[in-house]
């Protein structure tokens, strides 16, 4: 982190943290118990291509990280585990980035400009002095709903990494809820439903100006659409 940040600096680069790290940043919070995992990703804001190759090879060749064959955006650390930069922003087309003219697919990055214009916070580890944003709970669960409806097949874990993340919400973020959706409160009204339905609020919030990428969303939570498509 310590390096990675300080090469994002140095290239005057914006990003942000999501996937298991930031995640495991907010369970942290009230000591909630997670899967181990190394996997780091980081959401990089690019106005140019330029600017990206010029990360990635401040990175190579003066920190000692590497490329990996036929993995768009993932670098090997010196540190024996990898991680991955992905970019979005001015260089995306229809929300998608191709990773160079021989690779056969985009790899898609819906979401990511709307989470990091609303659905980012500070943190700061006072231990390392490191001081980054991280996507919130809400905004991650949307990239875990999105993922997992682009490659099912490939995102098994994602169904409950969302199912955990609605479980423990309303503990991790209860003094927000108190003071901002306090509408919500009411004795018909569970503590996880009521969390449940703030991070329906925040992601609304998240896709306001995204019409397609809404509808999208909402197509992918209709348990109706679903059920006509298995028996219709």
């Amino acid at each position: 982190m310590q390096i990675v940040e300080k090469v994002f600096i140095q290239y005057d680069v914006d990003f942000y943290l999501l996937g298991a790290i930031a995640r495991d940043t907010w369970y942290a919070k009230e000591q909630i118990a997670s899967p181990a995992t190394r996997d780091v990703d980081f959401a990089v804001y690019i106005s140019e291509k330029s600017k990206y190759a010029d990360v990635l090879e401040g990175l190579i060749t003066n920190h000692g990280f590497s490329e990996l064959r036929d993995v768009p955006f993932r670098l090997q650390t010196p540190f024996t585990f990898t991680i991955d930069i992905i970019p979005f922003g001015e260089i995306s087309i229809d929300e998608a980035v191709i990773p160079d003219e021989g690779w056969g697919r985009p790899i898609f990055v819906n979401g990511f400009e709307e989470i990091f214009r609303k659905a980012t916070i500070q943190v700061k580890d006072v231990d390392d002095e490191l001081e980054f944003k991280i996507a919130t709970l809400p905004a991650i669960l949307l990239l875990k709903l999105i993922a997992y409806d682009d490659r099912p097949e490939k995102r098994t874990q994602d169904p409950q990494d969302i199912a955990q993340i609605i479980v423990n919400y309303f503990e991790i973020e209860k003094e927000m809820i108190w003071e901002e959706h306090h509408d919500l409160f009411d004795k018909n009204s569970e503590l996880i439903e009521i969390g449940a339905r703030v991070i329906g609020r925040e992601i609304s919030e998240i896709l306001s100006e995204n019409r397609t990428l809404m509808e999208r969303v909402l197509n992918i939570l209709s348990l109706e659409n679903r059920a006509q498509k298995k028996y219709g």
